[in-house]
Order: structure tokens, then sequence, then C-alpha cells
């Protein structure tokens, strides 16, 4: 990492020497308008400007990619989320079903019951005297 960081300082320092370098070969005019950034050719501009785009570039492939594969976990969340709804709604409706069923047999329940009461009464009032 230290070597890392060794290249690029001395890449740093060629760069600003030989800009000095071509900003000092360069004719200074009075003219308005016509300063060494406008003079310089297209390799020296890139040369000075190169990496700096290359790490803006970086920097956005991997932003770009963040957010491709935020957008996926996204979609795969809502289609779990859409999955458990559904299930949750299937289950819903099995304990509605059941409810109805509990219903029907109650009242069956109530009557039967009521016939035990009856029965017992009977029971109770024709007793030994």
């Amino acid at each position: 990492m230290s070597s890392t960081n060794e290249e690029v300082h001395a890449r740093l320092d060629r760069l600003e020497r030989d800009f000095r370098d071509l900003s000092s070969t360069l004719p200074r005019t009075g003219r308005r308008g016509d300063s060494a950034v406008s003079r310089i050719s297209f390799s020296a501009w890139l040369q000075i400007s190169g990496p700096t785009f290359a790490a803006m570039l970086f920097g956005f492939a991997l932003l770009w990619n963040a957010q491709q594969a935020t957008s996926a976990q996204v979609l795969d969340l809502g289609r779990a989320m859409g999955r458990l709804e559904g299930s949750i709604a299937g289950v819903e409706r099995s304990i509605a079903g059941l409810e109805r069923s509990i219903e029907v047999l109650n009242a069956p329940l109530e009557r039967l019951s009521d016939s035990v009461e009856r029965l017992a009464e009977r029971v109770s009032g024709a007793g030994p005297s």
C-alpha cells in the first residue's frame, strides 16, 4: 500500500514538474484570451487531466453497479413481499372457513345440550319415590 502511495506521489510530482516546464517554455504574450492552457496540445492536456477523468469514470462505474445491485435487491424484496401477502391472504381465507364451520357445528351442539338438559330433568323428575 505504501509503495502505491509513493508511486502516486511520484507521478503527481512529475506531472506538476512537467506542467511547470511546459508553462515556462511557452512564450508569454500580452494578448487577452491567449493563455498557456489554450496553447498546450491535446496529449499534454490528456496527460494532466487523464487521471482525474479515469478516477471519475471509476467512481461512476462503482456507483452505477451499486445502484443496479440495490435495484435488484428491491425488486427481489417486492416479489417476496407479494408472495408473503398472498400466503397471508390464503391463511385468512382458511381461518374464515374454519370460523364458518365452527358456527355451523355450534347450532347442533346447542340443540344437543338442550336435549340433554331436558332428559336430565325427566330423569330427575322420574326418580325413585
